[in-house]
């Protein structure tokens, strides 16, 4: 009896996996359930993307060039929302960031390539607010900044030197996580060595 309702479960597992397998042909399929899969020009997968009723559902899945996973990210009803995974091309990773109706909301984690802890940033309907630490590649604080409504109000470095206006503003014009952190670097790490 246990044998048997295991193969049912067993069963019913590989039926319903196979169906959300099924690769989208028509835009009827993505109705049903389907998965949209999008070559690259050297005819690798690039991108797998989930449908049910019509909208993303489920993880859609970007890959490197060599094939290896670049990107998870987690939509229901066509939004995204849930855990969204970035890697580096070696496969470990690089940023994990919440997201909740289509933005970013919580604490998104970025990493360096030897897996420790770059940068905690608070963020809040998409954009940063409150606090966001930065660390060295070897896992200490290096700077702790605070942003309200997108903007940076205030940061210091580790050894508690200010940063000033125009510290400030130069960071505010930086967009990517290694920008910052390399400003961070060259301002904090500037002041511990005097």
């Amino acid at each position: 009896m246990l044998l048997k309702s295991v193969f049912i479960g067993f069963l019913s597992f590989s039926i319903l996996h196979a169906d959300t397998l099924k690769e989208c042909k028509s835009e009827s399929d993505k109705i049903s359930g389907c998965v949209e899969k999008k070559y690259n020009s050297s005819v690798n997968l690039w991108i797998e993307t989930p449908y049910k009723n019509g909208k993303k559902e489920g993880i859609e899945k970007r890959y490197y060039e060599n094939g290896n996973l670049a990107l998870e990210m987690p939509y229901k009803n066509g939004e995204a929302e849930g855990m969204l995974k970035g890697y580096y091309e070696n496969g470990l990773l690089r940023r994990e960031a919440p997201l909740k109706n289509d933005k970013i909301e919580g604490i998104l984690k970025e990493y360096y390539e030897n897996g420790s802890l770059q940068a905690e940033v608070k963020v809040l309907n998409d954009k940063l607010h409150g606090d966001t630490r930065f660390y060295t590649e070897d896992g200490k604080l290096l700077a702790l900044v605070k942003g309200e409504n997108g903007k940076i109000i205030s940061g210091k470095c580790f050894d508690d030197k200010v940063l000033t206006d125009k510290e400030i503003d130069d960071l505010s014009g930086l967009k990517s996580i290694e920008e910052p952190i390399n400003y961070l670097k060259e301002i904090c790490l500037k002041s511990d060595s005097k």
